[in-house]
């Protein structure tokens, strides 16, 4: 039997989308060639770079302003190269969600991780505390919201030790997601961790993403409600000494972060001590977050973010009035939070821009289904349909090489996404 390791490695050619023009295995090519050029596979995603470097200097702006810090969710995009744009414009450090994403981006050299999750992982564990062994400059925060796990982090023959674990007990909401879902659990938590050899606790985190309410207004009032709670349960925890004074509350998904800062600032965190781990916000959307986002909901101080990702997909066939088959399907772009939008239609070859609308009423793994008015401008077969799309975390796990563009769909860079 022919074993894994004894298959060749698959040339660049077979790269979804970019492929053909791959054929040398040689990326550096591409750089300044169309888009559109012929010797390249549609579907295409690509991401706008002067968008990214826009939605970046807008939040790190608003990040400034406010006097908080960010540890940008790397899982949205799982590209180190992006994650150093970050950080280089001045983020505290990058968010992950796993262990492999952890790997991905200490491997990349990454001086200061946050593990926004349970670790549970024996060899997890392992791995974080070689890491900080052999580095006294890396820093990586875990999270823990159970005694069970305090225990799984213990490790008596490091209680003595310079690089204990730095853990954010979590604190959690009824019917969330992870976290001590009160003040008692989260109070016997902290006093559990005071008796764990190797570790140190150093703040407090939670998540306010899954409060939900019937209008965006009434979620943004839940979660100033809900930072409001957490800031007094904090600053109690910390006059009974059973957290560090003056530690760091980590809180922010990409939807509600300014409602999170305002409810923790009223209930007297210092903006200092505020680490917010927002990550979307790098590509925006055109659909779920440009709804939900500060900006939408009329907060005038918020960034105003640009969508950076664009699907670029044939019409295969107009097989009766008003209906536009293009090869794009569930294979390509995300559903989860509506489907993607469509903004436009031009030649294969990129020219001849037509104002073609429609809505995508159904999506198969490899078809999206346009319906248009068939008495207005319509696409011809062969034409490349310009796709907007809505949660950008669900697309972007669909691809692997991408093509990172300017405003003249010329490719200025190949942006490798680690999500396999």
């Amino acid at each position: 039997m022919t074993t894994q390791s004894e298959y060749p490695q698959p040339p660049l050619s077979l790269t979804k989308g970019l492929g053909p023009a791959l054929a040398h295995d040689d990326p550096a090519r591409l750089i300044g060639s169309s888009l559109f050029a012929a010797d390249r596979d549609f579907p295409q995603l690509t991401l706008n770079g002067p968008a990214i470097a826009h939605n970046i200097e807008a939040m790190m702006g608003y990040v400034r302003d406010r006097g908080v810090s960010i540890a940008p969710h790397g899982k949205t995009a799982m590209s180190p190269q992006l994650a150093q744009q970050q950080l280089d414009a001045g983020a505290w450090g990058i968010t992950a969600a796993t262990p492999f994403q952890l790997r991905v981006y200490r491997a990349a050299g990454m001086p200061r991780l946050l593990l926004a999750n349970q670790l549970v992982e024996p060899g997890a564990i392992a791995w974080i505390r070689g890491e900080l062994a052999a580095d006294p400059d890396f820093e990586c925060l875990v999270y823990a919201d159970s005694t069970a796990g305090l225990d799984l982090l213990a490790d008596p023959a490091a209680a003595d030790a310079d690089r204990p674990l730095s853990v954010l007990l979590e604190a959690g909401n009824p019917g969330g997601r992870t976290g001590a879902r009160d003040e008692a659990a989260l109070r016997a938590l902290a006093e559990h961790a005071a008796r764990t050899p190797g570790i140190r606790v150093v703040g407090i985190a939670t998540y306010e993403g899954t409060l939900g309410g019937d209008t965006p207004e009434e979620s943004a009032a839940r979660v100033v409600a809900f930072a409001e709670n957490l800031g007094e349960i904090v600053g109690r925890l910390e006059e009974a000494q059973l957290v560090p004074a003056d530690c760091t509350v980590s809180i922010g998904g990409s939807a509600y972060f300014d409602a999170a800062v305002d409810g923790l600032i009223s209930a007297g965190i210092a903006a200092h001590r505020i680490l917010l781990r927002s990550g979307a916000y790098l590509t925006h959307d055109d659909g779920f977050y440009s709804r939900l986002t500060p900006l939408a909901r009329g907060n005038a101080a918020a960034p105003a973010l640009r969508p950076a990702i664009t699907v670029w997909a044939p019409v295969l066939s107009i097989p009766e009035p008003g209906l536009a088959i293009v090869l794009c399907g569930r294979r390509d772009v995300g559903f989860d939070q509506g489907m993607p939008v469509v903004h436009g239609s031009r030649g294969r070859d990129g020219s001849d821009p037509r104002p073609f609308s429609g809505t995508i009423t159904q999506l198969a793994d490899q078809h999206a289904f346009i319906q248009f008015d068939p008495s207005g401008d319509a696409p011809r077969v062969g034409d490349l349909v310009e796709l907007g799309i809505s949660h950008p975390c669900t697309t972007l796990d669909r691809w692997g090489l991408v093509p990172l563009v300017d405003d003249e769909a010329r490719i200025v860079d190949l942006i490798r996404m680690h999500f396999a």
